[in-house]
């Protein structure tokens, strides 16, 4: 249940994937009158981000989230929501609905509960979860050698979000659960770059608490596809 799709150009990338994400959240909205997606951060997903905001579509019945989010406030340089308003949260998509992670107080852990209820306005199963990858193996913020990751990465857990806290990281995080990332009916993996397409390929050949990502790609349960251009 893995598709590896390769582009000479990151722009017929975008093109073909901001088409094929619209037809799955039209499924949605063809049997539930509702689209639901969770939405990677960071840079690489802005340039599909500004394409499927100029698409028209019945963006007032698609409900959005990220995978992951920085403790930081919404406006914050380094804030996932940030990025997200300004990319896809405008132009013809200003009407979809946001669900953001980062909520009022002091850190993730006593927050947890306050972001969980949010998340319950999710409409679900997700339609698609778009994901990215570190070279460290790392997706959402998953990252390898946590505890935290251990709990969030956890099946039998029952919550859709944990903290998430690393040494010597500048700010504390909030990460959707692997069940919850699992609660979908396509996952999306895009990345640049060879360096991460052989961190991709290592990880591929079997499960490994050294690579996260490896637990996602050996699953059978949820189709991944992986989007790549160097």
């Amino acid at each position: 249940m893995l598709e590896l799709k390769k582009y000479i150009s990151r722009t017929e990338l975008v093109e073909e994937l901001s088409a094929n994400i619209i037809s799955m959240l039209r499924q949605g909205i063809d049997e539930r009158d509702e689209g639901s997606m969770l939405l990677s951060g960071g840079s690489t997903p802005a340039q599909l981000y500004e394409k499927m905001s100029n698409t028209n579509f019945d963006w007032e019945k698609v409900w959005f989230a990220p995978t992951d989010e920085r403790w930081v406030g919404p406006g914050h340089a380094d804030s996932n929501e940030k990025m997200i308003r300004n990319t896809l949260l405008v132009n013809k998509a200003r009407a979809a609905h946001y669900i953001g992670l980062k909520v009022e107080g002091e850190n993730p852990i006593a927050c947890s509960p306050a972001v969980e209820e949010k998340l319950k306005k999710m409409p679900m199963p997700f339609d698609a979860v778009l994901l990215g990858m570190g070279e460290d193996g790392h997706f959402a913020s998953l990252f390898p050698y946590l505890d935290d990751t251990k709990k969030a990465m956890d099946l039998d857990g029952s919550s859709l979000c944990y903290p998430i806290r690393r040494d010597g990281d500048e700010h504390d995080r909030i990460t959707m659960s692997y069940k919850a990332i699992l609660s979908t009916r396509n996952i999306i993996l895009l990345f640049f770059g060879k360096s991460k397409l052989a961190v991709f390929e290592q990880a591929v050949k079997n499960v490994s608490e050294h690579l996260p990502i490896s637990y996602l790609l050996n699953q059978s349960n949820v189709p991944v596809t992986l989007y790549w251009a160097e």
